[in-house]
């Protein structure tokens, strides 16, 4: 459905660092909620109409797979996304994997040969097709075999003109039928007795904006990633530490591969294994996304302490022999997540489904891992009672924090 409001939302602070997701639900015919339809919001101050339709699919795209979390916007209904002709045809990829998306072709796109192929593909990765705000109209038939849903704009004709359209559908299109912009309960009947599978529209739900704070990107990092990912022959240890100079990369990358989206069945923890499980193709497609969002960083000094902490941590990791040593460059990176998004440790951490044992270091100072974060918080405090690290001598910790320093100020330096 393409989107006609016209009012952004409501003034708030920090909105430009929000990130912002217009959702209406959509209903079967018991009234119980199918999916959702998730929808592009400007931020303060923006137009939707003043938006190229590239740009606001992408933003809906980012927001809802890297900032908020699509199981967080639709739990385990499907979500409904628009598709420009540029995503159907190709020249933009489509950076997740099929899941319970529904992608929806807009209604301006015509039936040309490099659609049908472009539809043809998306269906044979296993997603569903809409055709949106769809008109009885013989041009466009020639996509109607190619979907699996049909979603009608009943605001759009009358009832004769609706009731012989649906007709015409009838040898050709096997799907199910959705009556969007239904504003009564006389229109909501009626759609029903037209033998309509879903509805959508103000009378059952208006749009309403879910909101989240972004969490800023050092975008000279993430250029740097997108550059390093047009050489086949990188390597993911390259890929890898580039990511970890990042937390806000590191943080999305993690949550988006322990998304509902990939049923992996277990936890992934290790950015590494998040990187390869991903590939090239797929980081390089989401890389070109938050490029373009155009992100802006927080300051180098909070970046410098998160990579000294994790640094650092990892450092003390090594020197203990403890296991799992690269979750604690994790710990030291994703203590400072509270800084980096201005919100609650705790609420974060929900949103990231992380080992139960680097949720009680981050929170409880818990375990292992939280027996190593404490120690580098108090060294950083200079709280020298608390500075105790297993059996490593005060000397050795006084060291690795210097050369986490060193190694944090370099890397800083390196990206700016």
């Amino acid at each position: 459905m393409t989107d006609k409001a016209n009012k952004s939302p409501p003034n708030q602070a920090g909105a430009e660092n929000s990130a912002l997701v217009g959702r209406q639900s959509i209903y079967d015919r018991n009234l119980d909620i199918l999916g959702y339809e998730l929808l592009y919001r400007p931020s303060e101050g923006g137009s939707l109409t003043e938006v190229n339709g590239n740009v606001t699919t992408g933003e809906v795209m980012l927001n809802a797979f890297l900032e908020l979390g699509l199981e967080s916007l639709v739990d385990d209904k499907l979500a409904f996304i628009n598709l420009t002709q540029d995503y159907v045809e190709g020249l933009i990829a489509i950076p997740f994997p099929s899941g319970s998306i529904v992608l929806e072709v807009l209604e301006d796109i015509d039936p040309t040969p490099v659609v049908i192929q472009g539809i043809e593909r998306l269906k044979s990765r296993g997603f569903t097709i809409a055709l949106d705000d769809f008109v009885f109209d013989e041009h466009l038939m020639p996509l109607v075999p190619l979907a699996d849903i049909i979603k009608v704009d009943i605001m759009g004709v009358s009832d004769d003109e609706l009731e012989a359209g649906l007709d015409s559908l009838h040898d050709i299109f096997q799907g199910k039928l959705l009556a969007e912009k239904i504003e009564t309960q006389v229109e909501l009947d009626m759609c029903k007795d037209f033998g309509f599978d879903y509805f959508q529209g103000s009378f059952l739900e208006k749009p309403v904006v879910v909101k989240g704070q972004k969490m800023p990107s050092n975008k000279v990092a993430t250029i740097q990633l997108l550059s390093r990912l047009q050489d086949e022959s990188v390597e993911f240890d390259e890929l890898e530490d580039i990511v970890k100079n990042d937390p806000s990369l590191s943080f999305k990358l993690l949550r988006y591969i322990n998304s509902p989206a990939f049923s992996l069945g277990s936890k992934v923890s290790s950015i590494k294994q998040a990187l390869v499980l991903l590939g090239l193709a797929t980081l390089k497609h989401w890389m070109t996304i938050i490029v373009v969002s155009g992100e802006s960083g927080k300051s180098p000094d909070l970046i410098l302490k998160a990579l000294s902490r994790a640094h650092m941590c990892e450092r003390l990791a090594k020197m203990l022999k403890l296991k799992n040593q690269d979750q604690y460059f994790l710990v030291g990176l994703f203590s400072i997540l509270d800084a980096m998004m201005d919100q609650e440790k705790a609420v974060i951490l929900d949103q990231l489904p992380i080992h139960e044992e680097l949720k009680l270091a981050l929170l409880e100072e818990k375990g292992n891992m939280g027996r190593v974060i404490k120690c580098v918080l108090a060294y950083e405090h200079a709280d020298w009672e608390e500075v105790r690290c297993g059996k490593a001598p005060l000397k050795a910790i006084q060291r690795v924090y210097m050369e986490s320093i060193k190694w944090a100020n370099e890397q800083v330096s390196i990206l700016n």
